[in-house]
């Protein structure tokens, strides 16, 4: 029988299999946020962004995850439990023993005794919880809005709120989808301020006791192009004035040195950022044009990994590229996700030693995507990802941007 290291291994390759969002190694924070999310509107369960990225290797962590955590991942993929995912095809190894049928009689009667103890606590239990039933949330006069300080990050957001008029023990405000970003507010108060690190498009929520009851898409901009390297849990920023030369997006070794970053040493990634509410297009007649490359390319991050992210209100189309010998390790993703191990990805291997154009077209429900003016993918689009707030343009180490467009056809 495999061990447990070998269960979570498998436990992982059936979330990133049923979520369609590519490898976890490429996963980045809004990944593992959305993820979170996701584990508790199907479980119930609270699994913290630091928890999951200790089980995706993220985070170095010698332990073993608690039996609860193991739960709610089995539960997640469909199991009733992390035992009823770990028994699944496999059997128990037998001692061998058998029992004498005096012994068996004995053991009988003895279980009896224990099935008649269970019955008798479970309907103490019953009985208390019938007694104990939590009253029934009632609130009016519900008020949720929200309001950012600045155009771009980090960006304070000051949110109002009135939840004086409920009967709620606790209330929260919550930034997005991930409970790790729940924050316990003054019932009696009427404002809160949090900080957002990065832009793009979320849905806070205020939520009394366990109840979401009212929310709203609070939209941080970019303010142009905006540099980010990816450490947590604070990223460091790079604003135009740092990375825009002779209209060219990128990141400068005397920035890097500057903030003493050493990308190889730290195996960082790049993002170049760039979302603003007047260049907002419908998901459903689009074309986005972009000329890059990656710059980097030294010991661990020698694939290039890049990854051309388009973001909506509802999900994302992510379009990959590396050194045509790691196409193997990317990822495709427009409606669905095409797994590099499974999927021909070969079209998306390019020679990062000059600029690679890449464009992307979405019209009549269907898809294409040409790499240096040839045809890398077409197919049907048919899930909408709402409307494209924007793009992240994510690089393995650092890179190079320019010509981007994004427009409505």
């Amino acid at each position: 029988m495999e061990n447990e290291k070998d269960f979570i291994e498998k436990c992982r390759q059936q979330i990133e299999e049923k979520l369609g969002w590519g490898p976890g190694t490429a996963w980045q924070n809004h990944d593992f946020e959305a993820l979170s999310e996701r584990i508790f509107k199907e479980t119930k369960v609270s699994l913290s962004v630091s928890t999951l990225k200790r089980l995706w290797g993220k985070v170095r962590y010698e332990g073993t995850p608690n039996i609860a955590t193991l739960n709610a991942l089995a539960q997640f993929i469909g199991y009733e439990n992390w035992r009823a995912f770990t028994s699944n095809g496999f059997t128990q190894p037998s001692n061998g023993a058998t029992s004498k049928e005096s012994r068996q009689v004995v053991r009988s009667g003895i279980m009896k005794g224990v099935l008649a103890v269970m019955a008798i606590c479970i309907l103490i239990i019953l009985f208390l919880l019938i007694r104990n039933q939590p009253r029934q949330l009632k609130y009016d006069n519900i008020v949720f809005s929200s309001q950012p300080v600045t155009n771009t990050v980090p960006n304070t957001v000051v949110f109002n709120y009135n939840a004086k008029d409920s009967n709620a023990d606790s209330v929260f405000i919550q930034q997005s989808w991930d409970p790790d970003r729940r924050f316990k507010v003054d019932k009696n108060l009427t404002e809160f301020t949090s900080t957002y690190y990065l832009p793009g498009y979320y849905r806070a929520k205020l939520i009394l006791n366990d109840s979401v009851v009212a929310e709203h898409d609070v939209f941080i901009e970019s303010n142009g192009w905006l540099a980010t390297i990816d450490r947590e849990p604070i990223p460091v920023y790079a604003g135009a004035g740092n990375i825009l030369h002779d209209d060219i997006v990128e990141v400068s070794d005397e920035f890097l040195a500057g903030q003493k970053i050493d990308l190889e040493k730290e195996k960082l990634w790049t993002s170049f950022f760039r979302v603003a509410k007047e260049e907002v297009v419908p998901d459903s007649a689009f074309q986005m044009n972009v000329t890059l490359k990656n710059t980097f390319g030294k010991g661990a991050l020698v694939c290039r990994q890049t990854y051309i992210v388009l973001m909506g209100t509802s999900g994302v189309i992510m379009i990959p590229l590396s050194i045509k010998g790691c196409v193997g390790e990317i990822g495709l993703q427009t409606d669905m996700y095409y797994d590099g191990k499974t999927n021909d990805l070969s079209a998306f291997g390019v020679d990062f030693s000059d600029w690679v154009t890449v464009q992307c077209r979405v019209q009549d429900k269907k898809i294409s995507i040409q790499v240096n003016e040839a045809l890398a993918f077409e197919g049907d689009y048919q899930k909408s990802i709402g409307r494209v707030m924007g793009t992240r343009i994510l690089f393995m180490g650092t890179g190079a941007v320019r010509n981007f467009e994004l427009k409505k056809i």
